[in-house]
């Protein structure tokens, strides 16, 4: 507080006047002996009241004090001060004090400290609930989304394109462009959707992707209005339907045509009971406006319903949410873990479990245009393989947003390129588009080479003609190569038609992810022998007999299904749970570097990821980082320049990801422990977190459903598979390759039932 209370005094000498000063400081004199004189009296008085206090005190007292000598006792240590001593911080009264008998108490009386008490724990517990509820405040203000941020602009149609659009099954827009409060996202493009493909729309993360699926799920761009389109965005909201009703209630038509029918059927039969309340109403058809009776109009919505599949509803539903990693009832009328049922209510499920609920529903009611963003994160690799399968027998159109490569060529027809506010379009797989676009790269390149060159040597010899010639010259190349688009593979735009550009030199996104070389511990680093682990009051759930290590240049790959312990394997390796039976050991030096799907827990909302990473680490020597230093390393990671001083609360999940990843390289950690590490990067980025992880020295364990990262880190001969299944720890005997292999089989013959 000194320093301060010395700033405010400046300030205020500052503004006064000098007969102001003169005047305070007189009073100030005045103030000054009239306490001393207080002071004074009160020393002489203090002797006296000892005295008579000391004369008709207790007779207990005096005993007491005269023993107290020869008790000589030895005051307790002071209690160590460690980062989770909940009495830190508080302040405590001086040890030191002017009485004997005062001190002599003390030292009879030692207090044991074993923990917080329940009224301390009930306020820490009231102040984080209040700390979340501010911060869910702060994000939700943060990230509200505003429909007006988005301007889209879009040329005028004739009559006769509106009329086509008004029959057609496919999505067609010309020339528009899109930006967001001035910041321009797309630029005088077009987008095509045909009806029955399947498209893959790719591009680096902060480009527009998200953007332009939401622009197409709410119409802000042309979609005929005979098409139904559905983006799936948000997880269901949580309520006491079962997560199977919840599915079949997706169906809208499908209900009310159920209610019709019974209220139908309880109608004909108070007819058939001449029931005098009640007369027999006659049905008209909005389109046709033909009349029917009750007998006619029930026989209308049996068909209806039989077109709908009502039979097979909730067995159809059923399928898909077991597919999605839900449970069914065995055949033997035993349930499995009851956490994961889909007869759980949805209220009952965390937020990435209703994601997948959510996800059921679309697929359930099969929209005409379906749109998926990213509908890989939070499922374990056998519900990412189920759903792969089951999309690449999708009938309808198909618009998915991934970043998973194997994901993206084993469902997609064709790919949407979001490159240089543009959308280019590439027939064919994943696979396919990322050689032509290897080619269209280098050939966009070597034109711009070949044009600067030709443009020096014209400015040489200072001639405008010349340069002119060497203009109009790459222009023709250029309108010859738009010509070549389609045997390519390419899909011509409208816009192709526009004065041909000059060469450009090829814009990149380039990202690199760097983990230091950690220095040398002798083995082992961690290791679990012969451990158990349960939850207390958690039925259902355990992991028995675990005999597993980690050292250097170990790497590990933990797979199985959602909800097997895949999360908590992880945990008991990292140390922050410990096995209920069993042995666990650690390296007393070894540090490490921890990435969960919950990384956001680790960070602080109201701190931009310059303040949170100077404030978490300090120079390998000494001293902070400067500003700058950190900046240089968010950058290597791929956040923006422009986020850097952005409050952490406002980064996307991509954003906050990198700024995680930037602090586990800071940390210089001997083993990393990532749990799906890839969830919220692009490809660029999945390929430099990849190559980091491969040149890494030291020991890497992986909870992922990307195939692509574990065929790139894993090495066929000495890296191992730990299956993590029905509370066992199982190492499997093959390469990552194998067991993929093994599930595509299973699952596709599940669906060709």
């Amino acid at each position: 507080l000194a320093p301060s209370f010395a700033r405010i005094m400046a300030k205020k000498d500052k503004d006064e006047t000098p007969e102001q000063r003169a005047a305070r400081k007189a009073q100030g004199s005045d103030k000054d002996k009239k306490e001393k004189k207080e002071k004074k009296d009160k020393k002489e008085k203090d002797p006296k009241e000892k005295k008579d206090k000391s004369s008709g005190g207790s007779s207990k007292s005096k005993p007491a004090a005269a023993e107290a000598p020869q008790r000589k006792m030895r005051a307790p240590p002071p209690p160590a001060r460690t980062a989770d001593n909940y009495l830190d911080g508080l302040d405590l009264p001086s040890s030191d004090s002017d009485s004997d008998s005062e001190k002599v108490e003390r030292e009879e009386k030692v207090i044991e400290f074993s923990g917080p008490t329940d009224k301390q724990i009930k306020r820490a517990r009231q102040k984080e609930i209040e700390a979340a509820r501010k911060e869910a405040m702060a994000k939700a203000e943060a990230m509200m989304e505003d429909d007006d941020a988005f301007n889209v602009r879009i040329p005028n149609y004739s009559d006769e394109m509106m009329a086509a659009m008004a029959t057609s099954k496919d999505i067609k827009i010309e020339g528009f462009s899109v930006s967001a409060r001035g910041k321009p996202l797309l630029n005088n493009t077009s987008l095509t959707i045909a009806h029955g493909r399947r498209y893959g729309l790719v591009g680096p993360n902060g480009t527009g992707k998200t953007t332009v699926m939401k622009l197409l799920a709410r119409r802000k761009i042309p979609v005929p209005e005979h098409i139904d389109i559905l983006l799936v965005e948000q997880e269901v909201v949580g309520d006491d339907r079962s997560a199977l009703q919840s599915v079949v209630a997706a169906d809208v038509e499908l209900q009310d045509l159920r209610k019709k029918k019974v209220d139908l059927e309880e109608l004909m039969e108070k007819l058939a009971i001449g029931d005098g309340s009640v007369e027999e109403p006659v049905f008209k058809d909005e389109e046709t406006g033909i009349e029917n009776d009750l007998n006619a109009e029930l026989n209308k919505t049996y068909e209806r319903l039989n077109e709908k599949g009502d039979a097979t509803a909730e067995a159809r539903a059923s399928k898909i949410l077991h597919g999605l990693g839900f449970t069914v009832p065995k055949k033997d009328g035993s349930q499995g873990p009851d956490r994961f049922s889909m007869h759980n209510t949805t209220k009952s499920f965390s937020g990435g479990w209703r994601m997948r609920i959510s996800l059921a529903r679309a697929l359930f009611i099969e929209p005409t245009c379906l749109l998926l963003d990213e509908p890989t994160n939070h499922l374990d690799l056998r519900a990412v393989i189920w759903l792969e399968e089951y999309l690449m027998r999708w009938k309808k159109t198909l618009v998915v947003v991934s970043h998973d490569r194997d994901f993206l060529s084993s469902v997609t027809t064709d790919i949407i390129h979001l490159h240089d506010h543009k959308l280019d379009q590439y027939k064919g797989s994943f696979d396919q588009f990322e050689e032509m676009y290897q080619i269209r790269r280098r050939e966009a390149n070597k034109a711009f080479e070949k044009y600067e060159k030709e443009m020096k040597l014209a400015k040489a010899a200072s001639s405008k003609s010349k340069q002119q010639d060497v203009k109009d010259k790459a222009k023709k190349t250029q309108e010859r190569k738009q010509g070549n688009k389609k045997n390519k593979g390419m899909m011509i735009d409208d816009d192709d038609d526009a004065p041909s550009q000059l060469p450009e030199k090829w814009s990149d996104y380039n990202v690199k992810f760097n983990f230091p070389t950690p220095t040398e511990l002798p083995p082992p680093l961690i290791g679990l022998s012969d451990c158990s682990f349960s939850y207390p009051g958690l039925k259902g759930f355990s992991l028995d007999k675990i005999d597993l290590g980690i050292d250097m240049g170990t790497r590990v790959a933990i797979i199985g299904p959602n909800g097997a312990g895949k999360s908590t394997l992880m945990n008991l390796l990292a140390g922050d749970l410990e096995p209920t039976e069993g042995e666990s050991r650690r390296s007393h030096a070894l540090r490490i570097g921890r990435y969960s799907q919950h990384f956001v827990d680790v960070l602080a909302m109201d701190e931009n990821p310059v303040e949170y990473l100077r404030r978490k680490f300090l120079r390998p020597g000494g001293g902070s980082y400067k500003p700058e230093e950190i900046r240089a390393k968010l950058g290597k990671f791929g956040l923006p320049g422009h986020n850097h001083l952005t409050p952490i609360v406002k980064l996307s999940g991509g954003q906050k990801a990198r700024v995680v990843f930037t602090a586990i390289s800071m940390s210089a950690p001997h083993i990393l422990l990532m749990d799906e590490p890839t969830n919220h990067l692009d490809m660029e980025s999945i390929d430099a977190l990849a190559e980091a992880l491969e040149e890494f020295e030291g020991g890497v364990v992986l909870i992922t459903h990307d195939a692509h990262i574990c065929e790139k880190v894993l090495d066929a001969e000495t890296s191992e598979i730990w299956v993590v299944d029905e509370g066992r720890v199982d190492k499997f005997n093959g390469d990552f390759e194998e067991y993929r292999k093994q599930l595509v089989a299973e699952i596709a013959a599940e669906l060709d039932e």
